[in-house]
């Protein structure tokens, strides 16, 4: 079946750009998940359909799984299926005659903009469909379609395909979203209170992991996310008028991106909306102080998380939950109120916190 690579190669130059022939290529190397197309790729030793889904899809076996980022890999149903190849979005590909293809869509375009973080996708000058093949030559990949005219690059495409599962480091911070202003400024808006002797704080700035600089916050979100679970970095960051390096032990990271990111999913708690615990991980029992399924966080030292008569989105409770949690870990004190089946009552997190450098700083009085 190889011959089908080389003829449809050879059609594809001598027509000069003209990728009508790929979508007979992508008919051949997808199948419908969920209604949804999804492509088959081949990487070393690997081959799997990949496609993009915002929530995972039911139904079916999935082989792989990164919730994170929404990629998914599925079983392959017939060795004779044609393949893709990743191919790197270097450079030199940026200057190539491409299109978005799809199983009955073919439409020419460059790429604009490679990737430069996990949701923050590369740009395409056409619209793309969700899970269509960015490409120049019928079996090669640049990229999947997200919708609008963007996709998915190869080089988050690879991370997904080599990795056994979905893992992202973790310091316990959230930056500030990047400002093209101050896109070089590395500054800390979130910190994680359950984060094991996390020493950082609201805007402290991030001079370097290791002594490596940063260029931006794309760079450094990516150098995060792929650096080793246990391993122990040097973290130098700027506070006020001092500068301080802390060792810090990379964990994983348990919420972000297309995930909740509420901080208490590292203790195994999931809460949903109305800050209704919604899900126990009976692992993370010792961090959780007793907590139980059903309970309502109500207030966080002393202070109203919510207004309950008025709905708020996803979003805003993640923001409001990070900026308490946040204030926390100045404080030195995580007192929460919970309502239990009709009961009110007040549990002290702190006590449960493997964090030497929050706890010197405990207060009481929460001033």
């Amino acid at each position: 079946m190889r011959l089908l690579f080389f003829l449809l190669l050879f059609f594809s130059l001598s027509l000069t750009y003209d990728f009508e022939i790929c979508k007979k290529y992508y008919q051949v190397a997808s199948k419908k998940v969920e209604g949804v197309d999804v492509v088959l790729i081949e990487h070393k030793d690997q081959k799997f359909y990949v496609g993009y889904f915002p929530t995972p899809p039911k139904g079916v076996e999935i082989l792989k799984s990164d919730p994170f980022v929404g990629l998914y890999a599925f079983a392959l149903t017939s060795s004779d299926a044609q393949s893709y190849m990743v191919m790197p979005l270097d450079e030199k590909a940026m200057s190539l005659n491409m299109a978005d293809i799809g199983r009955k869509y073919a439409e020419k375009g460059i790429v604009l903009s490679p990737q430069k973080g996990f949701l923050n996708y590369a740009r395409f000058s056409a619209d793309t469909l969700r899970n269509s093949v960015v490409s120049n030559i019928c079996y090669q990949i640049y990229g999947i379609g997200m919708g609008e005219n963007l996709f998915i690059d190869s080089k988050y495409l690879l991370r997904f395909i080599e990795q056994k599962e979905a893992y992202y480091g973790d310091i316990g911070v959230r930056l500030y979203p990047p400002n093209k202003d101050v896109d070089t400024v590395l500054k800390i808006e979130f910190v994680d209170p359950f984060f094991p002797n996390v020493p950082f704080l609201r805007d402290d700035e991030i001079l370097s992991i290791n002594n490596r600089v940063f260029k931006d916050y794309y760079d450094f979100e990516w150098y995060v996310a792929n650096l080793e679970e246990d391993t122990m970095v040097e973290v130098k960051i700027r506070r006020g008028e001092s500068i301080q390096t802390y060792p810090i032990r990379v964990s994983r990271r348990y919420g972000g991106f297309l995930l909740p990111d509420r901080f208490f999913e590292r203790i195994g708690i999931t809460l949903d909306n109305e800050l209704v615990i919604t899900h126990i991980d009976p692992a993370f029992q010792a961090l959780q102080q007793g907590l139980l399924e059903g309970d309502k966080i109500l207030w966080i030292n002393n202070k109203k998380i919510l207004d309950f008569h008025q709905k708020s989105t996803s979003e805003e409770v993640q923001n409001r939950l990070q900026f308490l949690l946040t204030e926390a870990v100045k404080l030195g004190r995580l007192d929460v109120l919970i309502s239990r089946g009709g009961f009110q009552f007040s549990l002290n997190l702190i006590n449960g916190l493997n964090n030497d450098y929050i706890q010197s700083r405990y207060n009481p009085f929460g001033f």
